[in-house]
Parts: structure tokens; C-alpha cells; sequence
């Protein structure tokens, strides 16, 4: 069985980790476009990603999260307020009886684990690949090298990036959905805050999302932070300095944080909620953004990913055992079917985390305040809140990780 996966970010490498462990026989193939990073990039300027406990769950049972932990920041308690209104709320990790309700890594650091480890297990990694096309009229699909090279595949897993040449290549469109939002990131220094908090703040212009990093300088503690707002506004401040950029973020967060100080190289873009309308078809499995992209308010894509390629990985060792072929429409469907699940629920509940804050007038804004400002109380809904966030209940429909 060969397996080829083009992409070699981190959703492509978790796929070829959970396959090859799950099939060790395969041959596993993954195919980046562009060399690795070779070196470290500054400590404002990296990029992180949230990991919940359930995608901690499948790091541990690959054996790497003893080392991915000791480059995360774990998060104890998530604090939820809106700009201008009178609640707030505190969900602590105790309310799901662990030690963090999440961990923020850096992608470097995750990066470079994962492809140690799919390494070890044998994948094949090429980069930089370049791949001109993929054909499937022939039955099995064929990967189309530069300078005419095929690769015959059993299954090809397209884990390319949002809005991927080869989807399009195949006819796949996306249903897509504009936010009317433009998103900003960047690494922030803090001095004053508290270590292990993660901030979700709702304004008029969108919510914005802080997490803890590993990293603390100078006694500052430093946040990835996630400013989604409206495109005027956030191009406005894509055109001002570093200190305009700090100033109008310390409004519209205020000073329960503590007083900001420095940021890094700054990332801007539309946001678009895509979702592939196919995301498998004969041989053929579409991953990641190229499948699905989420609001990054809630920081779910790469663990929705990640519950992906581990899904897939049992589907296909069940169906290799009682001889079925891998990349038949039977086999994908049953994938597509049990995957189709957790990413609706995702989609949703991050969608409607994203516009509940909105203002609605006060006959509707009213109790949703009372309900944020009360949630503290309410000890048994807060709890089932952040189990939810956990996204175990979601992940135990997936089969045992790893």
C-alpha cells in the first residue's frame, strides 16, 4: 500500500504519522513544495498554535508530548469579558479536573517534533517537492512530478493549503462564506499580566483572543494574539506603527491584561469560511484548510485536523485488515461520515462564538450579558462549557487515539 501526501506542514506530517502508525507496512510518502526552516525565527515574530486536551491525548500516545510540552505555556483559566458590557466570565482548569484547560505552543517547535517523528517512523519526506498535478482517470490516482516523474498511489491525501491547485485541478469547489472581517497576527509582550490566562475579549469590531507563550522576558509575559476586525479598521491599523498598532489594542482590551509593550511582525488577512464540498472521492482525501477553514477565535483548526488524520488512520487499518482496498469510495465514505460530525459541530459552535458578541439591541444583548455575567455561578454549565473546549467528547467518536 503507498500512500502520498502532498503538504508537509503540520496537518500534512500529523496524517503521515497517524497512518504509518497505524499501517506500519505502507509506504508513506509526503511531499512539501518548500525547503523546512532552517533556523529559529525571533521570539515576537513565531506563530503559535492552541492544542485542546484531546489533541494532547494523541501527541501522547505518539510518544512526543513530554517534548512538546516543554515548549508550550498551559493555559489554567480562560478569562471571557465583552468590551462595553457589564459580564465577564472565568473558566479554570479545575472545571474539567486537569492541570490546564489547554497548551499554546509555538509552530516551530510542533513543527520540527512532528517531523522528527514521522521521520522515525519511517515516512519518506521530500522538500522542497515540487508536484505539477495529480490524475485519476486511470483508477489508481498518480502523482505528476516536475520533470515527468508518476508516483501510483493507492490513496493521495491533498493537505495543501486553503485554496488548493490540486482540489481545483480535480473539479472540487468550496462553499464559501464571507465574515466581513479581517484578521491580524502578531506576537505581544505584556508587563503586569499573570502567567497561564488566556483572554477572549468581544468588541463592536470583533472579538480578539490572547494566548500565553512559553516565553516571558524581562518578567513580560508574551501572548499570541488573534484581532479580528472590520477591514477598514484593521487596515487602518495595518498602515500605522508599532505604537498606533499597541495603543488602539490597549483599548480596546483595557488594562485587567496588564500594559503592552512590544509586538512583533504583524499578519493580516480576509477571513473566509471555505469548506471543500467533497472532501474524499475514489483514492483521494482532502485535509486541513484545504478541506475546512475555521474563524481562529477559538483556535480549533489544527486540532479539528488533527481528530481528522487520526479518524482516518482507523478507518483505513479496520478496512486493511478484513481485506478491503484503502482508497475505495466504501472505505472513505465511512471517514467522510464520522468526520462530517465533529467538523459540523466545530464549525458551528466556533461560528457562533465568533458572532454572539456581536451588539443586537438590547432586547437580545441583555440576557446574553446576564448569562456571561451569571456563568461564574452556574458551576455544572460551566463545566460542561469547558469540557466541550476540551474537544474529548468530540475525539471519543473517533476511536482511540493513535
Amino acid at each position: 500500500m503507498q500512500v502520498e501526501i502532498v503538504g508537509g506542514g503540520m496537518v500534512g506530517l500529523a496524517f503521515a504519522i497517524a497512518v504509518k502508525r497505524a499501517l506500519p507496512e505502507a509506504g508513506v510518502r509526503v511531499m512539501e513544495a518548500r525547503a523546512f526552516p532552517a533556523s529559529t525565527p525571533d521570539a515576537l515574530d513565531s506563530r503559535a498554535t492552541a492544542l485542546n486536551l484531546a489533541s494532547r491525548d494523541i501527541l501522547q500516545a505518539w510518544g512526543i508530548w513530554e517534548q512538546v510540552e516543554q515548549s508550550t505555556a498551559g493555559i489554567q483559566s480562560i478569562h471571557v469579558s465583552c468590551q462595553g458590557r457589564f459580564g465577564s466570565a472565568l473558566m479554570e482548569a479545575g472545571d474539567v479536573g486537569e492541570a490546564a484547560l489547554g497548551y499554546v505552543t509555538e509552530n516551530h517547535c510542533l513543527g520540527a517534533l512532528l517531523l522528527e517523528l514521522a521521520q522515525a517512523c519511517g515516512v519518506m519526506v521530500e522538500a522542497p517537492a515540487g508536484v505539477e498535478g495529480l490524475s485519476v482517470e486511470g483508477g489508481a490516482p498518480v502523482i505528476l512530478r516536475k520533470g515527468g516523474e508518476r508516483h501510483q498511489a493507492d490513496l493521495v491525501i491533498i493537505a495543501d493549503g486553503a485554496d488548493s491547485s490540486l482540489a481545483r485541478q480535480l473539479g472540487i469547489t468550496s462553499e464559501k462564506r464571507e465574515v466581513h472581517q479581517r484578521a491580524v497576527a502578531a506576537n505581544v509582550r505584556c508587563e503586569g499580566a499573570k502567567q497561564g490566562i488566556a483572554w477572549e475579549r468581544f468588541t463592536a469590531n470583533g472579538p480578539i483572543a490572547l494566548l500565553p507563550l512559553p516565553q516571558v522576558a524581562g518578567g513580560q509575559c508574551c501572548y499570541n494574539l488573534i484581532w479580528s476586525m472590520l477591514p477598514e479598521r484593521c487596515r487602518s491599523l495595518e498602515a500605522g506603527g508599532d505604537d498606533v498598532f499597541l495603543e488602539a489594542l490597549q483599548r480596546e482590551v483595557g488594562w485587567r491584561v496588564g500594559r503592552f509593550t512590544a509586538v512583533g511582525h504583524r499578519t493580516a488577512w480576509d477571513l473566509v469560511r471555505v469548506r471543500a464540498r467533497e472532501q474524499v472521492r475514489p483514492g483521494v482525501v482532502i485535509a486541513g484548510n484545504a478541506a475546512h477553514s475555521l474563524h481562529p477565535v477559538a483556535g480549533q483548526g489544527f486540532n479539528l485536523s488533527l481528530r481528522d488524520a487520526n479518524a482516518l488512520a482507523n478507518v483505513l487499518a479496520e478496512a486493511v485488515a478484513v481485506g478491503e482496498q484503502p482508497g475505495s469510495m466504501n472505505v472513505l465514505q465511512r471517514y467522510d461520515a464520522l468526520t462530517s460530525v465533529d467538523q459540523n459541530f466545530t464549525t458551528g459552535a466556533t461560528d457562533m462564538l465568533a458572532t454572539l458578541f456581536r451588539a443586537r439591541g438590547p432586547l437580545l444583548d441583555v440576557p446574553r450579558d446576564t448569562a456571561l455575567a451569571t456563568l461564574d455561578l452556574l458551576l455544572p454549565l460551566r463545566r460542561k462549557i469547558a469540557q466541550r473546549g476540551t474537544g474529548r467528547d468530540r475525539g471519543s467518536v473517533m476511536g482511540e487515539a493513535g
